[in-house]
């Protein structure tokens, strides 16, 4: 991980119809939000369009924002099987944008990112919510995805504060 005093971290919460994304610059310990925001994939097109759209999505705010780390929500329950498939293929797309433009990419899973936002492992949406608008400053909601993509930036930060720490010893 990056040891210098600035990095970027890009935050996905990945999904096949609807997808979010947060934009994080942490220097001496400041956290500013520089980007986020939700997508939806047009409907109507096959599985391949999809993933296609998603894939240029994240190359175009890659290409604009050059993050130094991209973490990924990681998904580890689903509603059913296709859907679980389903968003592990787009978080490979991701993964895989994200590498081939020289990006180091992280997974983190749901409950790692709820218990370093909010202390609870089990946390509510609206805790987590809550939290990263006060850690961002943010005024409004951005919505369910941008918050979950945000909190992923945000717990990547820490854990890459910690490991930073403990490399020092």
């Amino acid at each position: 991980m990056k040891v210098n005093n600035s990095i970027t971290v890009m935050g996905v919460d990945p999904g096949l119809n609807s997808f979010g994304y947060g934009i994080i610059s942490e220097d001496t310990r400041a956290l500013h939000p520089l980007k986020y925001g939700q997508h939806s994939v047009p409907k109507g097109v096959s599985f391949n369009d999809k993933l296609v759209y998603i894939g240029d999505t994240f190359s175009s705010i890659i290409d604009e924002i050059r993050p130094d780390f991209i973490a990924i929500e990681k998904i580890y329950v689903a509603k059913n099987t296709q859907i679980a498939l389903s968003i592990g293929i787009v978080s490979g797309i991701i993964a895989h944008t994200g590498i081939s433009k020289g990006v180091q990419v992280a997974f983190i899973t749901p409950g790692e990112i709820k218990k370093i936002i909010t202390g609870s492992g089990q946390a509510i949406k609206q805790q987590v919510c809550f939290m990263v608008q006060k850690l961002l400053g943010l005024k409004e909601d951005p919505g369910e995805h941008a918050i979950d993509a945000l909190a992923t930036a945000i717990c990547f930060i820490s854990i890459n504060r910690f490991n930073n720490l403990v490399g020092k010893l």
